[in-house]
């Protein structure tokens, strides 16, 4: 009894020995006390396992190891191997494994010399990394997260599974390393694996870590998209300028595509003008992701835009980009409140305000006149130059007398004239030039009898005629007003009350009653003033009245006196030339006689006495020549009157 407890100690020493060596053994006893020595290894190394009872002098004659199947047997003394992994080592029969597998894990029993139960059983562990875990299911998901979960590894290789590692991939055919793997600190097998990109395609595997190492990868998970979020990109506006006085043109460059964060469905435009509020906007939607400028039309004049782009896709709007943009200068409105303030026959005064929309900046004006199929400008009128209180005035000048005019007034721009405003009135009426005196003459012994033509220039009519008179010893002088009507070509009166052995000055002009203000009395011009001697009985002599015809009458006097002038001139010259050529030799024949002695007789000019109507350099003599009636006296006073 007490050699076999020797012999067994014997073989757990030697176990434990073998162990130490080739991996870890614990004793452990059977129910029917037969000794185990455990080995433990680990995959891909190399274990030997000692035959209990076996040593290098024993005589063995036959020798089998066997699990649930005969690994290696020692007959007729040669060794027989099924695995090529498995030696029999000679002199110890020992059973060596290079290199091992988790598949080797089994217990051995080593019998020899043909017994039926071994000495001890050989218990070996061989461990490895675990099998692959199951394909990872996705459970939930939102856009930046996902849940997963999977199965353990159908076999741990006889290694605990501490933890995973998650490996994620983006897209069908992205690189598994493109994203930094996910250590777990368990080895559960459900994960939420966070800080995802919104509408991106995603998989994933799992890989089982124990003690040893890691498993191979699972199998991917099916493909699956995250949900969408509002895009974050913000589009990059390239060019942003105004085509118009209504109009701006923008263009721009699309945000990244991992920003749009969903269908990418076009872009968003919005308008407003920089001074409205922020609700008061205009929107326009381009449903095209290839589409990067666009013309905004039917804006304000020469206004400040916002004007903002963004992307949206089916989740909503991006965040705008916004920029400034002004339409160019239009066309500025008419200026308002165009007024007449003063009407002269000469000139017209102005007032207006500005434009209600000047559509650009306004630099000036411009006065337009028209009149009788002609349009006139006056200078441009610069802005602050004209203005007095927001109230443009200007002034006219140089007009022609009650003549029609449309006054037209614009504003302008640097690029534009504006609409205009018009009003069409007429001048007011101008003083009638001077009227023709046809007689003064002494009318009897304080009286002179005077008549005029009508004014050769008048306006609208002649209303009144206006007989100044004075005598020439006093400074005092007296106005005579009578009615007329234009259609009297030859008015004459009588002056009465004037003191006899004296001389007077006489002249007439015309007046007109103002059409702008009939109280208004607008005067004509004198003739040139008469002068005339006023005597006693001068009424009885009277000198033969003048014959003056009327104005157009003269123009065609002088015009045909000019024309038998011309006509008389070609005769003389026609005559010249005969003669030159007829008498040429007569006359070179007595060339050396003395021509005969002329006379000349200057003519003889008979004077009445009566000088012109309007002469004022001289005085109008009475009606009785001079050379028979004047008298020391007279002719005494008439000179002190020219000294």
């Amino acid at each position: 009894m007490t050699n076999l407890v020797n012999t067994n100690l014997g073989f757990i020493v030697y176990g434990l020995i073998f162990a130490s060596f080739y991996g870890s053994a614990t004793r452990i006893f059977d129910i029917e006390n037969i000794p185990v020595v455990k080995y433990v290894a680990v995959a891909g190394r190399n274990v030997t396992i000692s035959c209990p009872g076996v040593n290098e002098h024993s005589l063995i004659d036959t020798l089998i190891w066997k699990t649930t199947q005969t690994v290696a047997e020692y007959v007729n003394g040669s060794p027989l191997v099924n695995n090529p992994r498995i030696t029999l080592l000679p002199g110890n029969f020992s059973l060596h494994i290079s290199p091992t597998s988790s598949a080797d894990t089994a217990e051995y029993t080593c019998l020899f010399n043909d017994r039926h139960s071994p000495e001890a059983i050989a218990d070996l562990l061989v461990q490895d990394v675990p099998d692959p875990p199951g394909r990872p299911l996705v459970v939930s998901f939102t856009s930046r997260s996902v849940d997963l979960s999977w199965a353990h590894s159908q076999d741990a290789r006889n290694a605990p599974v501490t933890n995973f590692i998650i490996e994620t991939r983006v897209g069908e055919n992205g690189d598994w390393n493109q994203v930094a793997p996910i250590y777990t600190k368990s080895h559960l097998t459900t994960y939420q694996v966070t800080e995802l990109l919104p509408f991106t395609v995603y998989s994933f595997r799992i890989i089982a870590v124990n003690e040893l190492g890691h498993s191979t990868p699972s199998k991917e998970s099916y493909y699956f998209v995250t949900l969408r979020e509002a895009p974050t990109g913000k589009p990059v506006t390239t060019i942003a300028h105004n085509t118009s006085a209504t109009s701006v043109y923008i263009s721009w460059k699309p945000p990244p595509p991992d920003t749009i964060l969903g269908e990418f469905l076009g872009y968003r435009i919005t308008y407003r003008t920089r001074d409205r509020h922020p609700d008061d906007v205009k929107e326009i939607y381009i449903r095209d992701s290839t589409v990067e400028s666009h013309e905004i039309h039917n804006l304000e004049t020469y206004t400040q835009y916002l004007v903002s782009i963004q992307v949206f896709n089916p989740e909503g709007l991006g965040p705008p980009t916004t920029v400034l943009v002004m339409t160019d200068e239009g066309v500025p409105t008419k200026p308002r409140n165009l007024s007449v303030l003063e009407i002269t026959s000469t000139t017209i005064r102005i007032s207006w305000l500005e434009p209600e929309k000047r559509n650009g900046v306004i630099h000036g004006y411009r006065v337009y006149y028209v009149y009788q199929n002609q349009t006139l400008l006056h200078l441009p009128i610069l802005k602050n130059d004209a203005a007095q209180n927001s109230v443009f005035y200007y002034t006219l000048t140089n007009l022609k007398p009650f003549t029609d005019y449309r006054i037209i007034v614009t504003a302008f721009t640097l690029k534009y004239d504006g609409e205009p405003s018009e009003v069409s009135l007429r001048t007011d009426v101008g003083g009638p030039s001077p009227p023709k005196v046809l007689n003064l003459t002494c009318h009897s012994l304080d009286t002179l009898f005077f008549s005029w033509r009508i004014p050769r220039v008048y306006h609208s009519s002649i209303d009144f005629y206006i007989v100044n008179y004075r005598n020439l010893e006093y400074d005092d002088t007296h106005e005579i007003r009578i009615s007329a009507n234009a259609s009297i070509v030859e008015t004459s009166m009588v002056i009465p009350n004037l003191t006899t052995n004296s001389a007077y000055e006489v002249k007439v002009r015309g007046a007109t009653v103002s059409t702008v203000n009939p109280k208004k009395v607008v005067l004509g011009t004198y003739c040139e003033p008469i002068k005339i001697a006023l005597r006693a009985n001068c009424e009885q002599y009277q000198p033969p009245p003048l014959r003056h015809n009327p104005y157009v009458d003269q123009e065609l006097v002088i015009l045909a006196g000019i024309v038998i002038g011309c006509f008389g001139l070609l005769l003389i010259i026609l005559a010249i030339v005969l003669w030159r050529k007829c008498f040429h030799a007569s006359y070179h024949e007595a060339g050396d006689q003395r021509p005969s002695e002329r006379t000349d007789h200057k003519p003889t000019v008979q004077s009445n006495g009566w000088k012109t109507s309007c002469d004022s350099n001289g005085i109008v003599q009475t009606s009785i020549p001079s050379e028979e009636y004047i008298n020391g006296q007279q002719q005494a006073m008439i000179d002190r009157f020219h000294r």
